[in-house]
């Protein structure tokens, strides 16, 4: 996984929307394979254009571990890029974070539909809810 740091840099290289559509589509890839049996409604995000999982466990240091899927491609690499961004952090550090800035740094969200800016919002709400 990725840090924002190398997030930063590798979406500065992309120039067009189609670029950044592919980076996506390949930081999906990255995660790890979702479990099948954590696929239940407990774990589903709601409002998501796609169905979403997001699970997450504490560890001993209070830092959070996020896992999710999804079965969209482009909602899989935002799902992946807010996992990079808010592993291995606090909750304090997690609820600090200004997630809809950094995806418009990444020249991201300005290309999003209105729905999938929804969704979108629903997962960091998620995220910031474990927190």
């Amino acid at each position: 996984m990725l840090s924002l740091q190398n997030l930063t840099e590798l979406f500065a290289k992309q120039h067009t929307w189609q670029d950044r559509y592919r980076q996506l589509i390949m930081l999906a890839k990255q995660l790890p394979d979702f479990p099948e049996q954590q696929k239940i409604a407990q774990n589903q995000v709601n409002g998501c254009e796609n169905q979403v999982w997001l699970t997450y466990q504490k560890q001993a240091d209070n830092t959070y571990i996020f896992s999710g899927d999804s079965e969209g491609r482009i909602v899989k690499g935002l799902l992946a890029i807010l996992i990079m961004i808010a592993n291995n952090k606090t909750a304090q550090e997690i609820t600090a974070i200004d997630f809809s800035s950094l995806l418009s740094q990444l020249k991201i969200s300005d290309e999003l539909s209105q729905s999938r800016l929804q969704g979108l919002a629903k997962l960091i709400e998620r995220i910031k809810s474990v927190a």
